[in-house]
């Protein structure tokens, strides 16, 4: 099962004092968002390491739609999109349906879905290491959800890096520090 307890060991706390932080959803289940549809642009700077290159900066743009359906299924997409100072990148789409609270097995290691107080959760962890979690707070204000997400990625103790597979080119690649830059979230139903 995986776990990732933040901020500790991540390069910023995302979570806290957010501007434009929404109020958990008290009250707003899972089947609450059953047809609600998601697109979220998450936007990230790192400073990346390629074997054999010196380490550049690099943006990376994370850009999903996720779907709730019925039965606790979320389908989903996410297509990168790399800005470096050998230009950008646009990778392919993934496209996939998953179970809320059933682990599967990605090129990077185990990911999983979670709801939780209103915040549906993606957590990512990383074969060498470490881990990602995208968390988007939904707020019910009479006929009206809104939505906030936020990225964090969170580094083993004692460990300086954090090294994953591209989802450009699929080659493994070493982050040295990461910091979210912006994030956009919208729902419909």
């Amino acid at each position: 099962m995986l776990a990732l307890a933040g901020p500790a060991h991540s390069e910023a706390a995302t979570g806290e004092n957010t501007p434009n932080q929404l109020a958990p959803g008290q009250g707003l289940t899972f089947s609450d968002l059953e047809a609600a549809k998601i697109q979220i642009k998450l936007v990230t700077e790192m400073l990346v390491q390629r074997e054999g290159s010196p380490q550049f900066p690099i943006t990376n743009q994370a850009d999903w739609n996720i779907t709730v359906e019925s039965g606790a299924k979320i389908g989903w997409s996410f297509q990168p999109t790399v800005h470096s100072p050998r230009g950008d990148r646009v990778g392919q789409k993934f496209a996939s349906t998953a179970t809320l609270d059933k682990p599967w097995y990605t090129p990077n290691g185990e990911a999983i879905w979670q709801f939780t107080e209103g915040t549906l959760i993606f957590v990512r962890s990383f074969k060498n290491g470490g881990a990602m979690r995208m968390s988007i707070g939904f707020k019910q204000d009479g006929p009206n959800l809104t939505c906030i997400a936020n990225l964090v990625f969170a580094r083993e103790r004692d460990k300086n890096s954090l090294t994953m597979n591209s989802a450009i080119d699929g080659v493994p690649f070493t982050a040295f520090s990461w910091k979210p830059v912006s994030s956009s979230c919208d729902v419909s139903r």
